[in-house]
């Protein structure tokens, strides 16, 4: 699976590609940003179709080299807060297969991002002395039931994450 991560998220993983890189698993791409919030490293995922968000907060340098496994631990357990059905978020675990990184980036997706940074995490921010004191997983699932407008969409219509990662899932594989 693709994440096509920021320069600044890029300097702290490994074998990151500056060429794009071709995308060939069912449930798609992601973007992610690195956040610093209280002195400590943060990342927000967003997949590309469905503007899901993943949000990950206190990543120390061994956390970066297993990625992977954080990455896996926050998309299931989203899920699970979201209240996805169990044969559905196993489908989603199966579909998974090792993270790859590039620079390419996104204008619209990036966007996405920063207004769920800047309306809706910085709002939970608000509520609680540092950001590890963010209950994590529900955390994600909060910042994933909201309206979103992504570029070419008319007049009123909107997606809502959770419901549209829900069918993107039942519709791959």
């Amino acid at each position: 699976m693709i994440i096509h991560c920021t320069q600044k998220l890029a300097t702290k993983l490994p074998n990151v590609s500056s060429a794009p890189l071709a995308e060939t698993n069912p449930l798609g791409s992601w973007h992610a940003n690195l956040y610093i919030i209280d002195r400590r490293n943060c990342v927000m995922f967003c997949h590309d179709q469905t503007r899901l968000v993943l949000f990950m907060a206190g990543l120390k340098k061994a956390d970066f080299a297993r990625l992977d496994f954080w990455f896996q631990d926050r998309f299931a357990n989203t899920m699970l807060k979201l209240d996805y059905e169990p044969r559905l978020i196993e489908k989603a675990l199966d579909l998974l297969d090792p993270l790859q990184f590039d620079t390419s980036s996104d204008r619209s997706v990036q966007g996405s991002m920063r207004t769920v940074r800047t309306m809706e995490l910085e709002g939970m921010l608000m509520d609680v002395p540092d950001v590890m004191d963010i209950p994590i997983y529900s955390a994600s699932a909060h910042l994933n039931h909201r309206p979103v407008t992504t570029k070419g969409m008319k007049g009123r219509e909107c997606l809502w994450p959770d419901r549209a990662m829900k069918e993107w899932i039942k519709g791959r594989g």
